[in-house]
């Protein structure tokens, strides 16, 4: 399984450990390890080979990845070659439980002790440095449902989130618990619930650092870009929603915003679409949602034609939204 293949709703949790093999292979079989089943990046030591020792611990729960990881000293990295063999984003979350660790992404530097957190993109170039023995838990989320959640979450990248905070601390009891907690007798709607119930809890600890930042940043740019896409996020069901009716409820002129834009891939409404097809694909995924039609989503997303929705959907996935559906429901039941 590696980061593209996350098909499980949820397994036992599988051990791996380089004490399997000779001296000799452990560096390359430590790489394999990390590839097949975190996320595929390089990996040089700084201990000697033959005192090398890693372990990882990994259990999958619906769509969130928890692992335990414990290893030597070593350097990791994320280059442009290795993000070009992956078409999905994810953000992982490292969360420090033995010794430290640095996060490097963005231009952003996170330096990490016991209890503390850094997160970062699978999409972007990274670093991870560890300067001697560690265990840290990593947390696997999909991206896209990440920036549904929490517009500016990618202002957070490679950002301490200090242990000292309560909704860090929380986050981290629930991540233990799940990891710990025997799902293979709980039916797939309750894992549905549990996975869910650990995004909202990793939303909130980044919204409330996001808020934080915000509160200090100079730089109004950022300022009211969050602002436009919060609000966007918070009125996704409404059909009317427009750059005219943003621009009036934030009181932020329309060219502002069409300048402000100019620094994403997407103009503002490319944008509000772009949120409003990945809210129905995380909804017509979700096994609590089952019981809703597709139009009856597409609805729920502020979308108010369900053959538009229909054409839209399929011209952006290349798949049509019943075909989506059908597949991620099956993989979470097989």
């Amino acid at each position: 399984m590696d980061i593209n293949n996350r098909q499980q709703a949820v397994a036992d949790i599988k051990s791996l450990s380089t004490d399997t093999v000779c001296k000799t292979e452990k560096i390359a079989f430590w790489t394999d390890m990390v590839c097949q089943h975190l996320i595929q990046v390089d990996c040089s030591l700084i201990a000697p080979q033959v005192q090398f020792h890693g372990t990882i611990h990994l259990r999958k729960i619906a769509h969130v990845d928890i692992s335990q990881v414990a290893a030597s000293a070593q350097q990791v990295t994320r280059t442009k070659r290795l993000i070009k063999e992956t078409d999905d984003e994810y953000f992982l979350l490292n969360i420090q439980r033995q010794g430290s660790s640095l996060v490097r992404q963005d231009g952003r530097e996170a330096s990490l002790v016991s209890g503390d957190m850094a997160l970062y993109s699978s999409a972007r170039c990274y670093e991870l440095a560890f300067d001697s023995a560690f265990s840290q838990t990593v947390l696997v989320f999909p991206a896209d449902m990440m920036r549904t959640m929490i517009p500016t979450i990618d202002t957070l990248t490679a950002t301490t989130l200090s242990s000292q905070n309560p909704t860090t601390k929380l986050l981290t009891l629930m991540a233990d618990y799940c990891f710990q907690t025997s799902f293979e007798t709980i039916s797939m709607h309750t894992m549905a619930h549990a996975a869910n119930a650990l995004t909202e809890i990793f939303a909130t600890n980044i919204a409330e650092f996001s808020a934080g930042i915000d509160a200090v940043k100079s730089n109004l740019t950022l300022f009211h870009m969050a602002r436009i896409k919060q609000y966007v996020f918070d009125n996704l069901n409404d059909p009317e929603l427009s750059v005219q009716k943003v621009s009036q409820s934030l009181r932020i002129s329309p060219a502002h915003i069409h300048r402000l834009f100019k620094m994403e891939e997407q103009t503002l409404s490319a944008w509000i679409w772009t949120r409003r097809l990945l809210a129905c694909k995380l909804a017509l995924q979700n096994p609590a949602k089952s019981h809703l039609t597709i139009s009856q989503i597409a609805y729920s997303c502020g979308f108010n034609s369900s053959s538009h929705f229909s054409r839209v959907f399929r011209t952006k996935f290349g798949i049509t939204a019943s075909e989506w559906r059908e597949n991620k429901l099956r993989a979470l039941n097989p």
